[in-house]
């Protein structure tokens, strides 16, 4: 580090930083970022050891001198910071950190043109409440719904963080515009609606929505179970497909953690009419498409879904709340506990079963519905 850059004199007097193949500083920023004061010898000092410290703690020689650019240098554009904090993520993705569904919707925000493109010519020291609610109108002006305005400004909020996290800005805006987003009531089946649309579906097709409908488990985690998975009455529920693709790589379940479920009878006994007890230990697919071979697609699983409604008489249902969501209703007007509901389902804030508790809120049931004898 001691031999990193030196303090140079150009022939007009100026005092500048040397670091070789052009790169080169001339000015301290003030506070406000925007005004600079050319370097004297003490100041040049203080920023070549300021840059030494930096690369010394990891970062790159680059990075170490934009943080003494000027507010607008283009490192220190939002779009043009935004490109590196991709390419972290595709590290990430390729790394199995990150989940690739993940990493297309962010070059999806960043493309150009895209929902990211407000912020070009922006520095990144000029984000604040001011800009960033300029930015959700500016969001809603092109027709976005709340839900997809609020996902997009969450994206947003964790490049910032990361660059918070990596010094590049010196503080997080205290506040963020939150777009309000009425909260979606999922429809949902009763316990004997569901069999009914169970029973709709063709015997060798029932197992991956039997899995889905009893166990609640998200449609990448049925799609991913194996053969092996399956032992002792029990499914190891340790991987999810990660994307719409039969070929889409397998990877964690969305909170990374795995969990064990004893089998409901009606799914083990499918189970056992259906997967030979000779492939026990193989790393096959446990639920196959019968017109494939291969893994469920969710295009194939919603079209199978939609068509035993039909068969059955019963309004359509997205399949997640009629499989997922119902199960973790009827759990709840059974009277399991909040935590037992978390678990089974994966989930990581405990907040995301309240939903369940509102649709089947037996204590409102009793005062709508008293017993006979108790009016």
């Amino acid at each position: 580090m001691a031999e990193l850059g030196a303090i140079r004199t150009h022939k007009d007097g100026r005092v500048f930083l040397d670091f070789g193949r052009g790169r080169r500083v001339w000015s301290l920023p003030l506070g406000d970022q925007k005004s600079r004061i050319p370097f004297d010898e003490r100041l040049a000092r203080r920023a070549l050891e300021r840059i030494r410290d930096l690369v010394s703690q990891g970062r790159t020689l680059d990075e170490a001198i934009a943080s003494l650019l000027p507010s607008h240098a283009p490192q220190n554009l939002v779009l043009r910071r935004m490109d590196k904090w991709l390419e972290v993520k595709r590290i990430e993705m390729e790394a199995g950190d990150l989940s690739p569904n993940y990493l297309t919707t962010l070059e999806h925000y960043a493309k150009p043109n895209g929902v990211m493109s407000w912020w070009d010519g922006i520095s990144i020291h000029e984000i604040d409440y001011a800009a960033l609610e300029d930015w959700s109108l500016w969001l809603s002006g092109r027709r976005l719904k709340p839900k997809s305005r609020r996902n997009i400004i969450g994206v947003f909020r964790s490049f910032i963080g990361w660059m918070f996290r990596r010094g590049d800005i010196r503080e997080m805006p205290r506040d963020i515009p939150w777009p309000r987003v009425p909260e979606h009531a999922p429809t949902v089946l009763s316990l004997r609606t569901q069999r009914v649309v169970l029973k709709a579906i063709p015997e060798e097709k029932r197992g991956i929505f039997l899995c889905m409908a009893t166990l609640g488990l998200r449609n990448g985690e049925a799609r991913a179970l194996n053969v092996r998975d399956y032992s002792d009455g029990e499914l190891m529920i340790a991987s999810a497909v990660k994307g719409p693709r039969r070929e889409a790589p397998i990877r964690g379940p969305k909170n990374g953690r795995w969990r064990r479920l004893p089998v409901p009878t009606g799914l083990a006994d499918w189970i056992d009419r259906n997967v030979p007890t000779a492939m026990c230990l193989e790393n096959r697919p446990l639920f196959i498409h019968p017109g494939t071979g291969k893994r469920w697609a969710p295009t194939a699983m919603r079209r199978e879904w939609h068509d035993a409604c039909e068969r059955a008489g019963v309004p359509h249902v997205k399949l997640y709340e009629g499989a997922r969501h119902s199960a973790a209703t009827e759990w709840k007007r059974q009277g399991a506990d909040d935590r037992t509901i978390q678990a089974i389902l994966g989930h990581t804030d405990g907040r995301s079963v309240e939903r369940y508790a509102r649709m089947a809120n037996q204590a409102v049931v009793e005062v709508l519905r008293p017993k006979k004898g108790a009016e």
